[in-house]
Order: C-alpha cells, then sequence, then structure tokens
C-alpha cells in the first residue's frame, strides 16, 4: 500500500522522467527529498519501478500524472484543506528538480503550472520560486567559472565559499516563504 509520502515521490520521479531522461542531479535531489519524506531506499526503489511501469510507452508523463489522478493522490492530504504551505513545498521541490539538469523544459513547465493552477498555488510564490531557481543556477555556474578560472588558493575557496553561502541564503529564503504560508 502506497502512502501520502510514496505517492508524493511517485509525482516527483515521474517528472523527473518528464523531458526523457533522469538525469545524475535530479536523482541527487530526488534521494534528499526522499529523506526528507523518511522513505527508506526500499520504499524509493518501489516509487522508481512504479513510476517506470506507469510510463511504459506512454505518450507522456504529464498524461500518465493526469489520468492516474497522481496529482490528486500526492496532495489529497492538502487539497481541500487549502494548507498552502505543503502544496508549495510540492512546487518548489518540482521546481527545483525541473532545474537541476540545467534546463526547465517545456513537458516540466506544463506540469507545474497546471499543478499551479489546480492547487492555486500563489503566482508570486511560483515566480519566487521560479526566480530563485534561475538565481541558483547562474550562481552554481559562477562556482564552477571560479573553478576553471582561479588557480587553488585561499582567494578561490573564499570565491567559492561566498557563492555557497548565497545559495543557502536563497534556500533559506524559499523556505520561510513556505513557512508563512501556514500563517
Amino acid at each position: 500500500m502506497f502512502g501520502k509520502k510514496n505517492e508524493e515521490a511517485t509525482l516527483y520521479y515521474l517528472y523527473m522522467m518528464a523531458d526523457g531522461e533522469v538525469s545524475y542531479s535530479e536523482e541527487k535531489i530526488f534521494e534528499t527529498i526522499c529523506k526528507e519524506l523518511e522513505l527508506n531506499q526500499d520504499e524509493r526503489n518501489s516509487v522508481i519501478e512504479k513510476c517506470k511501469e506507469l510510463v511504459g510507452d506512454s505518450a507522456g508523463v504529464f498524461d500518465v500524472i493526469v489520468k492516474q489522478q497522481i496529482d490528486e493522490q500526492a496532495g489529497r492530504e492538502w487539497y481541500g484543506l487549502r494548507d498552502a504551505s505543503v502544496l508549495a513545498r510540492i512546487v518548489w521541490n518540482l521546481v527545483n528538480l525541473g532545474f537541476a539538469d540545467s534546463f526547465f523544459s517545456d513537458e516540466e513547465k506544463k506540469i507545474v503550472n497546471y499543478l499551479k493552477e489546480k492547487w492555486s498555488v500563489n503566482l508570486e510564490v511560483y515566480q519566487e520560486f521560479v526566480d530563485t531557481a534561475n538565481t541558483i543556477l547562474a550562481l552554481t555556474e559562477q562556482k564552477k567559472w571560479i573553478a576553471s578560472t582561479f588557480s587553488k588558493s585561499s582567494a578561490r575557496d573564499k570565491r567559492e565559499k561566498d557563492v555557497d553561502v548565497e545559495i543557502v541564503q536563497l534556500l533559506n529564503d524559499v523556505k520561510l516563504t513556505i513557512k508563512e504560508l501556514t500563517m
């Protein structure tokens, strides 16, 4: 029996499959999300197998999510109760996964836009998530540039650390936005 956390993880993994390939970066974020959902390795593997079976030779992940009502299963504990913070957290995780491979694909956008509308996620909150993900992507690229441009030194280490601090601050700002939605 799949529980609500498994259903949420199913939504994430299906979403990761939307652009045709699950990247290493997406897998790492998915692993972190599963830890936050307190899913063990067997449960994660079960979610992955379920997703592969659901998608099979299907025309698209979006259709699978809608036809199998994955969106309703993932949000059923909160949808209707209008716990905006939980639904916003799910949307943030999807946006973050979408940018993980450096490209927020049209199929990924289609899924997020559908959920954003269905769950009545505030447009300004969603835009903050997209802007934050874009900024984190740019900072990650900046960090790569620093590593390739400057020789190993304390100055390079400081620059890289400064970028890491900015990324952590952005992530903390997202968490604060999500938390404020419950107030």
